[in-house]
């Protein structure tokens, strides 16, 4: 088999619960920089070509891709099974399901651009303190000689409002990835789940599926929300299903005591305050809102509910 240089950011499998159901799968779309509409294969979604590419690996440029691929396939029964009518799912289950939240929230191209913005603006602000001066001495430390005019104009852009502009390699997100997903899963699994199946609406999905909700108490608050902090995170699971993972800050309050919370998190994680519920007109507003909200280039729909995308959309998000 040779090298796989067509790279999914967003699973095919999961593509495929909100395509149409024939030999080859049919996925509306709508992109947000002109709100163009399209119907594409699943297959041709969310491609980015050699976006987790590893050159020179010796098991093969596209091992993390490979790699990715079998999680998918343990996560894409789980969700199957979930679908079908498993609810709640067991623990091992739960776990392998949200290992695969985790990861599909920070293994997509948003969360490279961020680590592109962050690491740019920590580069430009210490440029533009050192100055022209500071740089030109600290290249020189190590054996580099640039122009004036080179270094006048990089003290001048890193001043700038957008500063200077970082490109992430994918072996720095792969790291990045290994690194903070095994973190993040006990904010996923430490949640009761809410499973909601939709007999009428449909749900939409997007490039980046997993959201983060906010409390919505807090409404007009100017507040941060991350995977710690959120009221929720949702994930469409399929055109008539949407997971919820709700909050459980009310479980942790009700109970006392380091035995009571490590009891607690135990039931949690094994799915006993874990729900199904049947879906309404505002549960799927509620979801598909935060789908489109937090899509950063496309929204996709089966080709059936393209009346569910609405005539206005935010622009794609590059910040």
């Amino acid at each position: 088999m040779g090298v796989s240089k067509r790279h999914h950011t967003v699973p095919k499998f999961y593509l495929n619960g909100f395509g149409s159901a024939d030999n080859t799968p049919q996925l509306g779309a709508v992109r947000l920089s002109d709100a163009k509409r399209l119907v594409i294969p699943t297959t041709h979604a969310t491609v980015r070509t050699n976006f987790y590419a590893l050159p020179g690996h010796p098991e093969g440029a596209d091992v993390f891709e490979k790699e990715l691929s079998r999680m998918e396939g343990d996560a894409s029964a789980i969700i199957r099974k979930a679908v079908t009518g498993t609810w709640p799912l067991p623990r091992e289950d739960r776990e392998i399901l949200g290992t695969f939240l985790a990861l599909q929230f920070r293994r997509g191209p948003d969360a490279r651009m961020l680590m592109d913005q962050m690491y740019g603006k920590a580069l430009s602000q210490v440029i533009s303190q050192m100055g022209v001066d500071g740089v030109r001495a600290t290249l020189a430390q190590s054996g580099k000689h640039v122009g004036d005019d080179v270094l006048d104009r990089l003290v001048q852009q890193a001043s700038e409002s957008e500063g200077l502009t970082m490109k992430t390699a994918p072996a720095e997100h792969i790291l990045h990835i290994l690194e903070l997903v095994p973190r993040l899963v006990p904010y996923f699994i430490g949640r009761p789940w809410i499973l909601i199946r939709f007999n009428r609406r449909k749900l939409l999905t997007c490039d980046t599926p997993v959201a983060l909700v906010r409390d919505l108490k807090l409404d007009g608050v100017f507040t941060g929300v991350g995977v710690a902090t959120a009221w929720g995170i949702s994930l469409p699971l399929a055109r008539d299903v949407g997971l919820l993972l709700g909050n459980p800050q009310p479980l942790f309050e009700e109970a006392a005591g380091q035995t009571a919370l490590t009891e607690l998190w135990d039931q949690i994680v094994a799915g006993g305050h874990d729900r199904e519920m049947a879906g309404t007109t505002k549960m799927a507003r509620l979801l598909n809102s935060h789908t489109i909200a937090n899509a950063r280039n496309w929204v996709f729909h089966h080709p059936d509910d393209a009346g569910l995308v609405p005539g206005e959309f935010p622009g794609p998000r590059d910040r």
